[in-house]
């Protein structure tokens, strides 16, 4: 099964296909050398199977060099996140849903640019240390956990987040 890795593109996240393998294939070869030799290379392996814009290819090449560099542990530069990180937390059960959906109208309500993501895999939910779901986690922060909290609350929490 072909891996689609989540990565942050010009502050936006963006599925990549196969970037683990890449940078597994190209680390031993490409360690020393620059950030424009990785970045082109990648580009023009990872543009095989990925849709890659072509106004945004320096974005995606310093997104592809930020990783290659941080898995083998040499120093990067760091991306820019645009927005909130929110997920909601839970088994895919009625409630989550229905959480999901509320801070989505939420978001869209207040022009908030968020990527929000419903994250259902047990060991995800158990290392965020939610206990009853749905859980709801804004920029790395546990704020709720086993309710749905109101469109009013979920409004508080999403512009406090985003100052």
């Amino acid at each position: 099964m072909t891996e689609i890795k989540k990565l942050n593109v010009g502050g936006i996240p963006i599925g990549i296909k196969d970037l683990d393998q890449v940078i597994a294939d190209m680390a031993d070869e490409f360690k020393d050398h620059s950030d424009q030799d990785v970045g082109e290379k990648m580009l023009a392996r990872l543009g095989r199977n990925n849709y890659i814009a072509s106004g945004a290819r320096n974005e995606y090449a310093a997104a592809f060099v930020r990783e290659f560099r941080k898995h083998l542990g040499q120093p990067y530069q760091p991306g820019v996140r645009q927005g909130l990180e929110v997920k909601v937390l839970g088994p895919g059960c009625p409630n989550c849903h229905k959480l999901y959906e509320r801070v989505a109208k939420v978001l869209g309500g207040l022009g908030i640019a968020a990527d929000l993501e419903a994250v259902e895999d047990a060991k995800d939910i158990a290392a965020s240390g939610v206990l009853s779901t749905p859980g709801l986690v804004i920029n790395g922060k546990v704020v709720s956990a086993g309710k749905v909290p109101s469109e009013a609350q979920l409004e508080q929490w999403m512009k406090s987040a985003a100052k």
